[in-house]
């Protein structure tokens, strides 16, 4: 069953603003000398106080952006959008963040199959998560990790200049949800309470930072452009009733979409290449993934791998449409059902069991 609906179960829509007046986070230049490709040593404990748990303000008025139409995924999220003059974006990258040094190690595609392998840079430590995304709006992905604890911060180093920054944005337990929610190109610093329901999103557009509720106990988030108007939308996978919602960043309308099965994970993203994201889902008792294409409102189920694969789901043959794949721990091998050959399958060892698959347009 698929349509908009008033939900129960799922907080309805309320909407706050951060101050700008010193209460939104700030972009802290590092200090120091540093090796590698940035070209400086950069500390690891920058501090601040900065919290998204501050005081409102009225919603501002959003400025109207000009539709796109080439989209920038990493797995199910919309890290960004090009304007409509943009050239088709290249097939996704492997790559992998790899905890214990912090290293990147990113093989890049090319559409004529040819492949260059490269150290991009140590970013991170131990205990960090990878939240890769374009927050510069280059058009390349930036190497960055969130750091959770009591002083939760992002750390990125941008692909366009080599600059490096320090945000301090969330809490300890919150969930990363970067994305493009604005529209304007650029990834925006996000994550997803879990203990609340809420939602805190930095909105590079006009650097205000908005919280929403939206979700239930037990959800997870799964943001993606359902609507097909370049930003991205709230959305959760509710396990309980196998069924995901979202919210249309178009007109605040809410939809959903039942599932058969439970005991799975989210993974949405464009598999059918309509410029919408697909609800989709794979299975954690089994090697099935299951999709709603929106283009022609059926339901597919394709048995894929093992179930104890990592997902790693994106557009690997740059034909537009999100290629179903896993990356394998035990071996560092990553399986990739090209949509444009869903016959034949590229087995690519990439990585060593500990590290992070983290599959993205890195395009260096």
């Amino acid at each position: 069953m698929y349509g908009f609906c008033a939900l129960v179960g799922l907080s309805l829509i309320t909407l706050g603003v951060f101050a700008n007046n010193g209460w939104l986070p700030s972009t802290d230049p590092f200090t120091g000398s540093r090796t590698g490709w940035f070209g400086k040593q950069l500390s690891k404990n920058a501090s601040s106080s900065w919290n998204p748990v501050t005081g409102l303000l009225p919603t501002p008025t959003p400025t109207p952006l000009p539709l796109s139409k080439e989209y920038v995924y990493a797995g199910s999220r919309l890290l960004a959008v090009e304007d409509a003059n943009a050239n088709a974006a290249p097939p996704a990258d492997l790559a992998i963040w790899r905890p214990s040094s912090g290293a990147w190690w990113v093989m890049s595609g090319a559409a004529n199959g040819s492949y260059s392998n490269y150290y991009g840079d140590n970013w991170g430590t131990s205990g960090d998560e990878p939240v890769e995304g374009d927050y510069d709006g280059d058009g390349k992905t930036d190497f960055a990790v969130f750091r959770p604890g009591s002083s939760a911060a992002w750390w990125i180093a941008r692909s366009s200049d080599g600059s490096t920054a320090t945000i301090p944005f969330g809490t300890t337990n919150d969930v990363p949800a970067q994305a493009d929610y604005d529209g304007d190109g650029k990834t925006d610093i996000a994550v997803f309470r879990p203990s609340t329901n809420y939602w805190y999103i930095n909105r590079s557009s006009d650097a205000s930072t908005i919280y929403l509720p939206f979700g239930s106990s037990g959800d997870i988030s799964a943001p993606a452009d359902f609507d097909g108007d370049g930003k991205a939308d709230l959305a959760v996978w509710r396990n309980s009733n196998t069924t995901f919602y979202s919210q249309n960043s178009t007109n605040n309308s809410l939809a959903y979409y039942t599932f058969s099965n439970s005991s799975t994970e989210p993974v949405p993203s464009d598999y059918d290449g309509d410029g919408k994201a697909d609800y989709a889902i794979r299975q954690t008792s089994s090697n099935n993934w299951m999709i709603r294409n929106s283009g022609s409102n059926t339901t597919s189920t394709v048995p894929w791998e093992t179930a104890t694969d990592i997902a790693v789901h994106n557009d690997y043959d740059a034909d537009g449409k999100c290629d179903i794949a896993v990356w394998r721990d035990s071996n560092g091998t990553w399986y990739i059902r090209p949509s444009t050959n869903t016959s034949s399958t590229r087995t690519q060892a990439w990585g060593m069991s500990g590290d992070k698959p983290v599959p993205a347009y890195f395009r260096r």
